[in-house]
């Protein structure tokens, strides 16, 4: 009898450790993965965000709407689906400030704390965004961002969670000199007194689209870093080139709010230009924050009119930029690399490695046809993907629009890719270039692609001036020429740009 007593009294312990969770090491071992459980207090080294072990982690989430109009999808069910669901490792809560937003309804920031104290639960990361748009000048409402960031630096100084976006998109008649930098000095200084340590972002002129301004005059605070925006069917290379300027800087960047869209949140969805930019920011490893979580009928928004605003989304419920955002977050294998990262064959080949060879094919100077040829040779002793390496041929188009005939290419003309660029600032010899890609195929060392033929014409069969254009010389031979620029993953190893 005793011992039927005690075997009773047993398994009465072990219901009541069950039931209180202690009998369940799965679920606390699911909680100690999650985006802050594995990365911590995040800072900075060089350009690039660390984690609390040193390693580089590249976050990547999606906005809110305004709060003040889509605060509804803003809660702990719906980001615990997109952390879940989509694998988000940052949500941004965009606080607009005007448009019926903070400064005309402060209580608002109830929505912001409700979004912080839901990301600390999951353990995902958070962006206060203090989110200026038709308020250009964050000038204008200085002292109640001071205001608001003192409270927010009160609370969560001590959150590793937390990220604070203290000027959304700067824009008007402001610049960085004059305008944002003394404004972020004033607010970061605020924030500092109670949160030494947390990321700061600071937005950039012309709609965070002037990186290149702050790189060229940094905030001396260890962990800022700068806003860069883009929409994928308004914003391309010039604003990539800017990006690049900054990074050689030593400026860290954080791509708070993109679109798949045009600028305006509608028109598009341009996904070929978005995985463009995807592929770009992946390359450098930049953390980036999609535009935007709501049911709004624009094409930048990620659900469908009537979806829940809880989650539980199915994929019928997105739109196709949510659907492609979602795909490309939970393609990220692992957020974390190791720094400085080992060289593999994945990574930019030594600049120099790979060069490019070129003969015109028409010399004539006035013709209605560009028509260069040109191969491209892997000279260094690893094998080179050709689907990470682009050219770039730098001509004048004088805005007309372009036309390319591929005649022959011995890798085949159905592997060649191209695009055609306009400058966002004319170039000597240059105010457009044509980019070449591959889509499959490598290089040996030694090997070339073989010879790759073309044909530019204009639209209206007009004649170009080539004599001025930067990458035409005339040359009925192959001769090597570093007036034609090469890529690895965007990043420049063969030949000069114009100036």
């Amino acid at each position: 009898m005793k011992r039927q007593v005690s075997i009773f009294i047993v398994c009465i312990l072990i219901l009541i450790l069950a039931i209180g969770g202690l009998g369940n090491p799965a679920a606390s071992a699911a909680e100690a993965k999650t985006p802050v459980a594995i990365n911590g207090q995040l800072s900075i080294k060089g350009t690039q965000l660390i984690n609390q072990n040193g390693k580089a982690v590249q976050l990547k989430g999606i906005s809110s709407h305004g709060l003040q109009w889509y605060g509804d999808f803003v809660n702990k069910d719906s980001l615990k689906w997109l952390r879940d669901d989509w694998g988000i490792t940052v949500f941004r809560a965009a606080m607009y400030t005007a448009d019926g937003g903070y400064i005309d309804n402060p209580s608002v920031k109830n929505k912001v704390r409700e979004a912080v104290k839901a990301a600390k639960e999951l353990g995902i990361y958070v962006i206060i965004d203090w989110h200026i748009l038709n308020d250009g000048n964050p000038n204008q409402n200085k002292e109640k961002a001071k205001e608001f960031f003192k409270e927010m630096s009160s609370l969560y100084g001590s959150t590793p969670n937390v990220i604070y976006e203290i000027a959304n998109e700067p824009n008007g008649d402001v610049n960085w000199k004059r305008d944002i930098k003394p404004y972020a000095e004033e607010v970061i200084s605020v924030i500092r007194k109670n949160d030494p340590d947390n990321i700061i972002i600071v937005g950039t002129g012309t709609w965070s689209q002037d990186v290149n301004d702050a790189a060229d005059d940094q905030l001396k605070d260890a962990n800022v870093m700068y806003a860069l925006h883009f929409y994928a069917g308004t914003h391309g290379q010039f604003l990539r080139d800017k990006a690049n300027y900054a990074l050689s800087k030593g400026a860290p960047i954080f791509v708070t709010e993109w679109g798949t869209s045009d600028a305006s949140g509608n028109g598009g969805v341009f996904l070929d230009q978005s995985r463009e930019w995807l592929n770009f920011l992946n390359s450098k490893n930049i953390s980036w924050v999609n535009w935007n979580l709501s049911d709004k009928q624009e094409s930048s928004s990620a659900l469908k009119p009537g979806a829940s605003k809880t989650g539980g989304w199915r994929l019928s419920d997105l739109s196709a930029s949510g659907t492609f955002v979602r795909e490309n977050i939970l393609a990220t294998k692992d957020s974390t690399k190791d720094i400085p990262e080992t060289p593999t064959q994945d990574q930019p080949t030594q600049k120099n490695s790979v060069s490019v060879e070129y003969r015109a094919g028409d010399g004539s100077v006035n013709g209605n046809q560009i028509r260069p040829q040109l191969h491209v040779k892997n000279n260094g002793n690893t094998k080179v993907n050709l689907k990470n390496i682009t050219v770039r041929y730098w001509y004048n188009a004088k805005n007309k629009r372009q036309n390319l005939d591929c005649d022959y290419a011995q890798i085949g003309c159905g592997n060649v890719t191209h695009k055609f660029v306009t400058l966002h600032k004319p170039k000597q010899g240059a105010d457009t270039y044509l980019e070449l890609g591959f889509k499959n195929g490598t290089l040996s060392p030694g090997e070339s692609t073989g010879e790759i033929q073309l044909r530019l014409h204009n639209d209206d069969w007009s004649n170009y001036a080539q004599g001025g254009d930067y990458s035409f010389f005339q040359s009925n031979t192959f001769k090597t020429t570093k007036k034609i620029t090469l890529y690895n993953h965007g990043k420049l190893i063969w030949g000069t740009e114009p100036k």
